[in-house]
């Protein structure tokens, strides 16, 4: 899905919306901004991710978590526990 809107799909949405009573309207656009906004929180959060993991200073609570995480040691995965 391209990052925004192509001219037509978006008169293509606009036409469709202004067909619908007014209150139906209303809830187009209600959704359409709540799409917007989830869409903003994931870059957002991919954003904070990708600056924690490309920090290069050292992360004392990182490096605690994973040496927690060794230590609990592994095994190979069972998919009949699943």
């Amino acid at each position: 899905m391209p990052a925004a809107a192509s001219p037509d799909l978006a008169s293509l949405i606009a036409e469709e919306a202004a067909m619908l009573p007014e209150e139906q309207q209303s809830s187009v656009l209600d959704y359409v901004l709540f799409i917007k906004q989830q869409h903003t929180k994931k870059e957002d959060a991919d954003a904070v991710w990708e600056r924690t993991l490309s920090d290069p200073r050292p992360s004392s609570k990182l490096r605690a978590f994973m040496q927690a995480a060794l230590a609990e040691g592994s095994e190979p995965l069972d998919l009949s526990r699943l």
